[in-house]
């Protein structure tokens, strides 16, 4: 603890001195001064924690010093050691948050016990500080995982129009409509260089909000939107001429082709993701022919509401491990495109469809590179072997995916709670334990287990709370607080609603056996 002592008697200030030394060893005086110029500069200069200082001194007087240091915004608490026993001295002293008003001569004792009082306010005063730091950190943070969380949501995900709500609730800004653009970029390069590049070109370009998502497989989503408050872009024409931009941009720096698929704007929160997957098809369909850059994706490819249910259908039985389901929904589109397409054109539509499978596996944290080619396919026998294949192969990671979330890091946050349960447990905290993000979190752990992550570490406490009652004498209030509750009746409340018993009758009731 910094201390600094200003006062116009030498005497005095080495008296004091004196007494700091020799009997508080944890502060440490920093500086001295005579007047209160000095008191001033000696605040701006070494920032001390605790200023000792006089009222009566040449030129500036302590109360005006005070008021100076005040006004310049630092930081520090004040003890006057005063002769003047006045009222209105103290009146103003208050007036400046002074914490303790000595008058001389003062005893050792006196200045000793303020002192002390006063570094105790202040080291409560930084531990508070620095523990609101951290807190609005841990809050930055939590914020940033919810955004980035709620892109992937929205373009993966089937939530409810409930659900859409709980996430606007969560985000610092709300959505009247948007669209997305999927950029495809080179092979070579670096991700975190590519995507910087294109937020410091977006940043002074853009001509609405956007958010730019993850990169996967070489391809980056962006999305464009607005808050109900800003103006009505031309959505289709504006965002259309930013993309041609970023292509001449990205040419003329790196010399390489960017292609960028648009997709169309809506005006609700749960239709977006159409455009997302319009954007990715669009995306591939140019880079696969190479014969533009940007554009939306055109008529004649632009798949049919019941292509994309289909997809739908298709990944969701994968994910849940129904490979048959799977196989047939696969087998019966790839028929349908035989049936109903050249052989070049239905491999090109199944490659569409493995691509989004791509993407969405990419958003659970699968790497996935397909192997066959299916527009090199000789027959459709060939197209439906070489597509089977690639769907055994999805199965399989997706298999291992669904282990490893349920015996191993499901596993890994049971075990934390197990271990935790007495502390103030979030569902943040656990996640990031369990390197998982919250949100899938929360659902992978309801899906393994049937029970949600409140409830679970619920259980777990009323089950520590039922074996002390039943097996040691501690009080309500100590078994309480020993199994994370800090209220004893909302404790009792929730042991109730648990067992159909109070925590007293329920010790009554084993105890009797």
């Amino acid at each position: 603890m910094k201390v600094a002592i200003v006062d116009d008697e030498a005497l005095e200030r080495r008296a004091l001195c004196k007494m700091i030394s020799d009997h508080l060893p944890d502060i440490e005086v920093v500086a001295e001064g005579a007047n209160g110029r000095e008191a001033v500069e000696i605040a701006k200069r070494y920032r001390p924690d605790i200023m000792l200082i006089d009222i009566k001194m040449p030129g500036l007087d302590g109360l005006q010093a005070i008021e100076a240091i005040r006004q310049d915004g630092l930081d520090l608490e004040f003890i006057i050691v005063s002769a003047f026993d006045l009222f209105d001295y103290a009146k103003q002293a208050m007036r400046f948050g002074v914490k303790e008003y000595l008058l001389k001569p003062s005893r050792k004792e006196e200045v000793i016990s303020a002192l002390e009082r006063v570094s105790q306010e202040v080291a409560a005063k930084r531990r508070h500080e620095e523990s609101s730091r951290q807190l609005e950190e841990q809050i930055r943070r939590l914020q940033t995982l919810v955004e980035s969380e709620w892109l992937s949501v929205l373009m993966t995900e089937d939530v409810s129009a409930d659900e859409w709500e709980r996430w606007k609730e969560l985000l610092p800004f709300s959505i009247a409509s948007g669209m997305f653009l999927v950029i495809q970029f080179p092979d070579a390069g670096v991700a975190d260089e590519w995507k910087s590049w294109l937020d410091k070109q977006l940043s002074g370009k853009a001509p609405t909000r956007y958010w730019i998502g993850r990169m996967a497989n070489r391809r980056l989503p962006v999305l464009f939107f607005r808050s109900p408050n800003d103006g009505e872009p031309a959505w289709k024409p504006v965002i259309q001429a930013l993309a041609l931009d970023l292509a001449r941009q990205f040419s003329a720096r790196y010399g390489a082709a960017l292609y960028i698929g648009l997709g169309s704007p809506f005006s609700r929160l749960d239709q977006l993701r159409s455009s997302y997957y319009e954007a990715l098809s669009a995306a591939h369909y140019y880079a696969d022919r190479q014969k533009a850059q940007v554009g939306f994706l055109p008529a004649e490819a632009t798949r049919a509401g019941g292509e994309a249910e289909r997809d739908k259908q298709l990944f969701e039985a994968l994910r849940l491990g129904d490979i048959e389901q799977a196989r047939m929904i696969c087998l019966t589109y790839i028929e349908e495109l035989a049936s109903s397409h050249s052989l070049p054109a239905a491999g090109r539509k199944a490659e569409e469809t493995f691509v989004w499978l791509g993407r969405l596996l990419s958003e659970l944290g699968i790497r996935y590179e397909r192997l066959a080619s299916f527009t090199s396919c000789r027959s459709a026998a060939e197209l439906k072997r070489a597509a089977l294949d690639e769907l055994d192969r999805i199965a399989a990671d997706l298999e291992v995916w669904r282990q490893q979330q349920a015996y191993g890091k499901l596993g890994k946050a049971k075990d934390y709670i197990d271990r935790h349960y007495a502390e103030p447990l979030t569902l943040e905290e656990v996640a990031e334990q369990a390197g998982i993000s919250p949100y899938y979190f929360s659902k992978l752990f309801k899906e393994q287990f049937g029970i949600t992550f409140i409830d679970y570490v619920t259980n777990v406490r009323i089950e520590r709370a039922k074996e002390a009652l039943a097996e040691t004498d501690q009080s309500l209030k100590e078994i309480c607080f020993s199994v994370g509750y800090n209220d004893p009746n909302y404790f009792s409340r929730v042991f109730k609603k648990q067992t159909g018993l109070s925590p007293s009758e329920y010790r009554k009731k084993v105890q009797a056996r």
